[in-house]
């Protein structure tokens, strides 16, 4: 600490200005030429750097439960404030339609199947009849084989119409995969973050990056099988489509029968002397349609599931938004649970300030009006900016898992988001510091000496700064010039009464941020 000149007070003059609160006292005498300053020494404390916002109170044990499906609600089985446990039935929705949905998928598939096991009949009719013995194309009925050698080809072309009726299953289910994989993809990536850059400038990886790399690898491997399931699919319809031609030219020596062998056919056709077979591809098309139905029947069947409504935790019944008719869509909320003494709270930040946040940080939680905090946990930070208030804002969540004061569901908390500590550093009261744009500066005084000195801040609190380079412990630094206004309290509390504080008069204020009081000097 500097040396402080003794000072002669005359009596007439002198003033002693008590403060306020903090029974910090200086004397004041009147105006002098020379330069006088406010100082304080450099001490080592602690800082802690938080971001302040605030939010409405909201049960953090809540479900908003909605049916699966549309319809009607045909009976509602809970009131406001019933206790309910975990699975117990809520609701239910008018069946009748969706019992009847359930039938028609049923009866598609049946329809399906049917198709492929007629087309595939037409199909080996074409190839097993004999014009020799009248018993050509045009027949309804297959004709059994009259040789050996037509048993060999009904063999192989059963395998090879089992071959496209399983290569085409395949292709279905890779591409059904493909779009589950897809989906996925698009609801990890989603929640990507931004790159956070060390301190040496690399980009360092998230745990969001990690898995979207996984889910965009996946997506590809899917896309992948369904190519190759799909040359599978080409390569069955060749081999049936080469049975076919060869076996038709075989029994009636027509010029078009490549033709009439390979091509789709719109509509299942009879197979006729002068008319087209069931082609490949047909078979292939029928499985496919096999395949859909099914689907719908597991869409229909699921939808049907989805009109009854359990509750998915343990709580008591908070709000009920339906009564018995009412017609209600999927996801719109019935009953709402609520379980358990965790609440939340969302607050908001700038976009300069969500670059500041990390899930997990600790956050102290209050009451307008109260002294009293609860402890809480930042638990997760928005992606999208609200922009409805002219500026952007991004959501987060903080959580209080065993809230310490009262908390109610609506009330309005105060959050103070602990982003930054620094224990046993170097500190100076935030007024001590200048800063433009990124660089920082303060005026160390040596003796009478006043030298502007820059320095790197670390922690940022709301009292005092941590400076991590250009300053030690020990050195004052200026506050302020006395003549000049000061800014905030202590120039409200140093004016009081229009007077200044004398030159070379040492007083003590309480500690920012930790410590032990710290030592005002007024200097010339």
């Amino acid at each position: 600490m500097s040396r402080t000149r003794r000072l002669r007070l005359p009596v007439a003059l002198a003033t002693v200005v008590v403060l306020g609160g903090g029974g910090t006292a200086y004397a004041a005498l009147g105006q002098d030429d020379e330069p006088r300053y406010r100082t304080v020494a450099a001490t080592t404390s602690d800082v802690e750097q938080t971001l302040s916002s605030s939010g409405v109170v909201d049960a953090a044990a809540r479900a908003d439960l909605g049916f699966g499906t549309d319809g009607t609600v045909a009976r509602l089985r809970v009131a406001l404030g019933d206790t309910v446990k975990a699975g117990q039935v809520l609701a239910s929705l008018d069946t009748t339609d969706l019992d009847a949905a359930v039938t028609d998928a049923e009866a598609g598939v049946a329809r399906a199947v049917a198709q492929l096991a007629s087309d595939r009949a037409a199909q080996t009719a074409s190839v097993s009849s004999d014009n020799g013995n009248g018993n050509g194309p045009g027949n309804s009925q297959p004709t059994p084989p009259s040789s050996n050698g037509n048993a060999a080809l009904l063999k192989q072309l059963t395998a090879l119409q089992d071959g496209v009726i399983n290569a085409q299953s395949a292709a279905s289910q890779a591409l059904a995969a493909a779009k589950t994989a897809l989906t996925t993809q698009v609801e990890v990536c989603a929640a990507l973050d931004t790159a956070v850059a060390d301190p040496a400038g690399e980009v360092r990886s998230t745990p969001a990056d990690d898995a979207c790399a996984v889910a965009l690898a996946g997506v590809a491997d899917q896309q992948q099988a369904v190519s190759e399931a799909q040359d599978a699919v080409a390569t069955a319809l060749d081999a049936l489509a080469g049975a076919l031609t060869k076996a038709l030219a075989s029994a009636t020596g027509a010029s078009d029968v490549p033709s009439r062998a390979t091509r789709t056919a719109a509509t299942p056709e009879a197979p006729s002397n002068g008319g087209a077979t069931v082609t490949a591809a047909r078979l292939a098309s029928d499985q496919a349609q096999i395949e859909q139905a099914e689907a719908d029947l597991v869409t229909a069947q699921q939808n049907r599931a989805q009109a009854v409504l359990r509750s998915t935790r343990s709580g008591t019944v908070a709000a009920v938004d339906a009564a018995a008719g009412d017609a209600v869509t999927a996801g719109t909320t019935v009953v709402t649970v609520v379980g358990g003494k965790a609440v939340t709270v969302v607050g908001s930040a700038t976009e300069t300030q969500r670059d500041q946040l990390e899930v997990g940080q600790r956050v102290r939680v209050t009451v307008p009006g109260s002294t009293s905090a609860a402890d809480g946990r930042l638990t997760a930070i928005g992606l999208v900016a609200d922009t409805s208030s002219g500026s952007a804002a991004y959501p987060f969540t903080v959580t209080v898992a065993d809230p310490a004061i009262a908390l109610p569901t609506g009330s309005r908390a105060l959050l103070e988001v602990v982003v930054s500590t620094a224990s046993e550093v170097v500190t100076v009261p935030t007024s001590a510091v200048t800063r433009t744009g990124d660089a920082a500066t303060v005026q160390v005084m040596n003796g009478s000496k006043v030298t502007r000195t820059d320095v790197t801040l670390g922690a940022v609190g709301t009292r005092t700064v941590q400076i991590a380079s250009g300053l030690s412990s020990g050195q004052e630094v200026v506050l302020a010039a006395i003549d000049d206004p000061i800014k905030g309290a202590d120039s409200e509390l140093g004016n009081r009464g229009g007077f200044g504080a004398p030159p070379n008069v040492t007083f003590r204020g309480p500690a920012g941020g930790g410590g032990g009081p710290v030592t005002f000097s007024s200097r010339q």
